[in-house]
């Protein structure tokens, strides 16, 4: 029964996800097309990820007050409008407004489906985690894909993606509702009902209090100096081989398809040995490294099938990040903690993508390649404060207050 209470939520997730990125790949057309400024693919990105910095921490509050699958139709639904005022945008003030509405769900979706995962697994850690990684290679997968069909809509025109994704992105809504299970009963609800005051979401990070620690303040920063990384590399490259290479959307989907298949193989068999066989607040180390490598490759030399080829590499070991740090937050949060240390952790992925998107938009027309040394830096910052954490961890460990 758990295991196919599980399989129908992957399914609507996978389904999710790939809506989520119909639009990505033609977002760099729309910009072209309707002749807006061209920092717009960075600069929205980092408003819709504002929001979703902002918000992310009240869904996970939400989440042990009302049941996680009417949180996901909410912000399914929310997401699905906030891309319709997008597809409609033929200004960068509606560009921006839209993108920030859809930032305001878009975090309470990702934020519900990780504590949906972590309510109905309980105390069980090997669960949690194998199940989050799963989630993480549906998510990683799903983009990947849903990359690839938005391109081959986009040939057809923009709005075809635009409109694909928003019916999409509903019809997911809808069927989390009618068939996902009500996880109230596997989750500690709070005492006191939600205030006004907990729904401010500023109100929200400071709650945070009640459950931070020096180790796990060290991973929530690993977790945003690498998202700017990650995103500042994400948004350039897709903008970068159109309007250096010429390239269509057809050519961005492509690359996401042979994405996808990579993602899927290593986190079906490296993700789960990691987590299974290795210790985490270790492993982590080597991903990020490796990611800190790859993206040196590219400053060194420009040659065109390198900068793509280093792109499909890193991309596909870039998911191995997520798991971990998830399962990292995981085994240091409470059971009456677990909701609101998953917002925060989304919150703090989504603080790196605002600063990596926004600074990769407004560097790009200074020189093309400015984002990408941004990101190389974000990432070596990232390790090193890494090896800070790791020596915590093991003088915590060898102190015994792990």
């Amino acid at each position: 029964m758990k295991k196919n209470r599980f399989l129908i939520f992957f399914l609507i997730a996978f389904m999710f996800n790939l809506a989520a990125s119909f639009a990505h790949p033609v977002t760099p057309t729309l910009i072209v097309e309707r002749q807006l400024d061209s920092s717009m693919f960075g600069v929205a990105l980092a408003a819709m990820m504002t929001m979703y910095f902002l918000f992310s921490p009240f869904w996970g509050k939400l989440c042990s007050y009302i049941p996680t699958k009417r949180i996901m139709l909410i912000c399914c639904m929310g997401y699905a409008v906030g891309q319709f005022i997008f597809a409609s945008a033929y200004s960068e003030a509606v560009v921006i407004g839209g993108r920030m509405f859809a930032g305001v769900f878009t975090g309470g979706c990702f934020t519900a489906m990780a504590n949906y995962v972590i309510n109905l697994c309980g105390e069980n850690k090997q669960d949690r985690g194998r199940n989050l990684v799963v989630l993480t290679t549906i998510q990683s997968v799903g983009s990947a894909i849903g990359y690839f069909i938005g391109g081959m809509l986009g040939i057809v025109s923009v709005n075809t993606a635009f409109f694909a994704q928003v019916a999409v992105l509903a019809a997911s809504g809808i069927l989390f509702l009618l068939l996902c299970e009500d996880d109230t009963k596997y989750k500690q609800k709070p005492e006191t009902a939600l205030s006004f005051k907990e729904v401010n979401p500023f109100s929200s990070f400071l709650s945070a209090r009640s459950f931070m620690t020096p180790m796990l303040a060290m991973i929530f920063v690993i977790v945003a100096v690498s998202a700017i990384g990650q995103n500042a590399y994400e948004q350039c490259f897709n903008y970068y081989i159109k309007d250096q290479y010429g390239m269509s959307s057809a050519y961005n989907g492509i690359f996401k398809a042979v994405i996808a298949a990579m993602t899927l193989t290593l986190n079906s068999t490296v993700s789960m040995y990691l987590q299974k066989r290795t210790d985490i607040n270790r492993t982590f180390l080597y991903i990020l490294w490796a990611c800190t490598i790859l993206t040196s490759l590219i400053l060194v030399n420009h040659n065109r099938y390198l900068f793509i080829g280093v792109y499909i590499i890193y991309s596909s070991v870039m998911t191995l990040r997520l798991p971990l740090f998830q399962a990292m937050c995981a085994n240091r949060a409470s059971s009456s903690s677990s909701n609101a240390v998953m917002g925060f952790y989304q919150s703090m992925n989504s603080l790196g993508g605002i600063f990596g998107a926004l600074f990769a938009g407004l560097i790009y027309s200074k020189g093309a390649m400015l984002p990408f040394i941004l990101s190389f830096a974000a990432f070596l910052i990232s390790s090193l404060i890494g090896m800070v954490y790791y020596r915590m961890y093991i003088s915590h460990r060898e102190a015994g207050k792990m």
